[in-house]
């Protein structure tokens, strides 16, 4: 019967720092949580936007926007900002963590040493929080390149999170001064998220998967029997085949 993992299981495993950070800030976001709702349960509503903070502000296609613009209906824009803009802070760790493990894998290797790739890497190491602030602050960049190029060119992360929060959160305070003013019904919002939804899954889909199917096969290659080698002395037929191209 499965049972929860205890403290020391939890201690054994092998987390980086990142990964650490992460799990207790997690923590302190639930333990202040809990205190929140029992003394001010009128605020749970600000916690609830926190928690859904997190993975609308990470890798995960979660769209932010239409969860701001419903929470700003009962809060001050103020404190929707700042809200969203914790939750934002807290899952800068996860970024940090998963994009370190990404580029250590080894099939990754072609794209760390890509031109492109350098060149990117050069420009953040020259203006790193100018540039993280203004991704973060401008909702048509691309958010997610500073998310690849800051854990890649070695930035702090704790500078990281500044610039990301300082960027969020005039943002984050835009989006939910439109929300409470304009007053967007519900099954509006609710579309909104579907149509979100759908569009970050297919365009993580399609950049993920782009030019994996798009090799061309090689044509006109001649049969080669491998042999087995296993005993050099009294090596044995092929027992299989493969292609290689012919020589032109």
């Amino acid at each position: 019967m499965w049972r929860p993992p205890g403290l020391r299981r939890l201690r054994r495993l092998r987390l980086n720092r990142h990964w650490r950070a992460f799990f207790w800030c997690l923590c302190g976001c639930a333990a202040v949580g809990a205190v929140i709702v029992w003394i001010a349960p009128s605020l749970a509503g600000l916690f609830l936007l926190g928690i859904y903070s997190i993975p609308s502000n990470s890798i995960v296609p979660v769209p932010h926007e239409p969860g701001i613009l419903y929470f700003a209906q009962f809060y001050h824009p103020f404190w929707i900002a700042l809200v969203g803009s914790i939750g934002g802070a807290l899952v800068c760790f996860a970024d940090y963590a998963i994009v370190e493990a990404a580029m250590r894998h080894p099939r990754m290797a072609g794209a760390r040493e890509a031109r492109l790739f350098q060149w990117a890497v050069r420009w953040m190491t020259r203006w790193p929080f100018a540039i993280i602030w203004l991704f973060a602050l401008i909702p048509v960049l691309p958010v997610y390149v500073v998310r690849v190029l800051a854990p890649a060119s070695g930035y702090p992360i704790w500078r990281y999170v500044l610039a990301q929060t300082l960027g969020r959160f005039p943002r984050f305070f835009a989006l939910a001064w439109l929300g409470a003013t304009v007053k967007v019904p519900g099954w509006a919002l609710l579309l909104l998220f579907v149509v979100l939804m759908v569009t970050l899954y297919l365009s993580s889909r399609s950049s993920g998967t782009a030019g994996l199917d798009d090799e061309p096969e090689e044509e006109g290659g001649e049969e080669l029997l491998i042999p087995d080698l296993t005993d050099p002395e009294h090596p044995k037929p092929g027992m299989s085949a493969t292609a290689i191209p012919r020589a032109t």
